[in-house]
């Protein structure tokens, strides 16, 4: 198997699971499935930004639906989950898109336009086509996509749905830390500040204060003192307040789609196939150290070494992510 045939069924695999889980979100189309976990939006709608470089559709109709739903979107929770100057790139082309639609004083591009701009590159990957009408928030950030406007064809998300969790509890307590605090420990075990800190991706400070805020409250729980406070959920009352039973599940959103994210990336790049065996090997495992620890964490247990002593191994082992991180074999 070639490394572009590798890179191709790792692009569908990931996209067919976003059009499903968009589908119960909000997006027009259909899916048969009712996941049983919480999204969280902003680590998908960064996973969902790098696999639309391939997937033009669902790229433009996520596009819509943020347009449609900007009111349940965190660009804070956005921005704090860009790992690198990629996710940087596509979260200011994608918020200079919608500002340019709706004029609303968060949205719009933070940075300057780049000088990625003096040379840009299709923002669609393998598109061949000439881009006469480039967009210009997309421009501003190196890549020539065609402009065009929303597709207007979104509706809101099914907050009867387990996959909205978030949402509800957003619409509850607001777009901001309590909500992620409140979805976290919800869809998971106890966690200590730091733990739950990088799953509500905000500030450890921020996340304690709301979380200890919460818990004066008796809407949480608490135990220990400093580097040793840990923060759980009274779910059976939550469940009954919220009248869900039972409550979603949880995946740890932020580290599998940073990892997805900088894999295919790693797949997509041209210049990986022009080297032999063995310099492709070394670049795999040089790639798979520095997405180790969010994959470990995330439950994919390996070793970069032993994944990468031969193509047919690594190859095994990319074609096993997706099932190991998001079940896509229903």
């Amino acid at each position: 198997m070639s490394i572009s045939e590798l890179e191709d069924g790792f692009q569908r695999q990931l996209a067919d699971f976003l059009w499903d889980a968009w589908a119960q979100m909000g997006i027009a189309a259909t899916t048969p499935h009712r996941d049983p976990w919480a999204v969280d939006p902003e680590a998908l709608l960064l996973l969902t930004f790098e696999v639309g470089r391939g997937e033009p559709r669902l790229f433009d109709e996520v596009l819509d639906w943020m347009l449609v739903n900007e009111r349940l979107v965190s660009v804070q929770r956005l921005r704090n989950l860009v790992v690198d100057e990629d996710d940087r790139a596509l979260v200011d082309a994608v918020l200079g898109w919608l500002g340019q639609n709706r004029r609303r004083p968060r949205l719009g591009a933070r940075s300057e336009p780049s000088d990625r701009e003096a040379d840009p590159q299709p923002f669609f990957r393998d598109s061949r086509l000439k881009v006469a009408d480039p967009d210009r928030a997309f421009l501003a950030q190196g890549f020539l996509k065609p402009s065009g406007g929303p597709s207007g064809k979104s509706g809101p998300p099914n907050l009867d749905l387990p996959i909205n969790f978030g949402f509800r509890l957003r619409l509850l307590l607001g777009v901001g830390v309590r909500s992620e605090v409140a979805r976290v420990l919800l869809t998971s075990d106890s966690m200590s500040a730091q733990a739950l800190a990088d799953a509500a991706a905000y500030t450890k400070r921020n996340v304690q204060e709301a979380a200890e805020s919460l818990a004066a409250g008796g809407f949480a729980g608490s135990w220990g003192n400093g580097r040793y406070i840990r923060f759980n959920m009274p779910r059976p009352r939550w469940a009954g307040f919220l009248q869900i039973d039972p409550l979603p599940k949880s995946i740890d959103w932020p580290r599998v789609s940073s990892a997805a994210r900088r894999i295919l990336r790693w797949l997509a790049d041209r210049d990986n196939q022009e080297l032999s065996e063995y310099m492709l090997l070394s670049s795999a495992r040089t790639m798979l150290e520095a997405v180790a620890d969010d994959l470990v964490l995330a439950g994919a247990y390996f070793k970069a070494e032993e994944e990468t002593r031969d193509l047919p191994t690594f190859e095994k082992f990319v074609g096993g992510l997706c099932r190991n991180l998001l079940s896509v074999d229903r």
